[in-house]
């Protein structure tokens, strides 16, 4: 019987006033992408922190081009995936109180789950995590139906940075596919599409024995995959 995890993890919505833009990730992430940077700058090479859940990055601008970032997609290290859909809200004038401020409720269907969201109109920013938004104030907290993925908020924060995570090459050179062609390829494991490039000959071993490490350490990984990332947060792409 499989045991439920429960994954939880500090992330941030990035809104630039000036440039009425927006980047939601990780904090791990930014933490990572940045020490890596900075070590590569002094020639030292480094690797992703392993323990971070969320790697995407998700971008949105006022116009309401939604672009979700993806990594470990082979050959390319990042892919840029335009989603063009709408959400449409259903405002009620149920309200609550989350970290001081006053919420109001508000109801979608995104991605094949139904979401319930709960925004403040004196922060005029409409925006939210994740690929949310459209609401006539800052979403605060949001939730599924079956929660089994929600955001909260913990902080409001006004800070200045020069430090964007978008400005690193592999963003700024990433492919851009539309929607229809990445769901295509995340049918597809990409640990799985390593395996198949091994079996082919595209991977170059020194030996049999290397190869052989190398597929018997990728199964161990797609097998973990599979049992931590079976719940997705999009059920469907339309």
């Amino acid at each position: 019987m499989k045991k439920n995890i429960i994954s939880d993890e500090i992330v941030i919505l990035d809104f630039n006033e000036k440039e009425k833009q927006s980047i939601f990730t990780g904090l791990k992430h930014i933490i990572s992408d940045s020490t890596m940077r900075a070590k590569s700058d002094k020639g030292i090479m480094s690797f992703p922190d392993t323990s971070m859940k969320i790697k995407y990055v998700v971008e949105k601008n006022s116009n309401g081009r939604i672009y979700f970032y993806t990594p470990n997609h082979m050959p390319n290290p990042v892919l840029k995936v335009k989603d063009e859909r709408k959400i449409n809200w259903k405002i009620s004038n149920e309200k609550e109180s989350i970290l001081g401020y006053i919420a109001q409720k508000a109801t979608t269907i995104f991605a094949g789950r139904q979401w319930t969201a709960w925004f403040n109109a004196e922060i005029p920013i409409s925006d939210g995590p994740y690929k949310f938004y459209g609401l006539p104030g800052l979403i605060l907290k949001i939730y599924d139906r079956t929660n089994t993925h929600s955001f909260e908020i913990i902080s409001v924060q006004k800070k200045k940075s020069d430090y964007v995570v978008l400005n690193d090459v592999t963003y700024k050179e990433a492919k851009q596919i539309t929607l229809n062609e990445y769901e295509s390829i995340s049918r597809e494991s990409p640990l799985e599409r390593y395996r198949n490039k091994a079996f082919s000959g595209d991977i170059i071993f020194h030996n049999n024995e290397e190869k052989q490490k190398f597929l018997k350490d990728l199964d161990v990984q797609i097998k973990e995959s599979k049992i931590h990332d079976n719940n997705p947060i999009e059920l469907l792409y339309k």
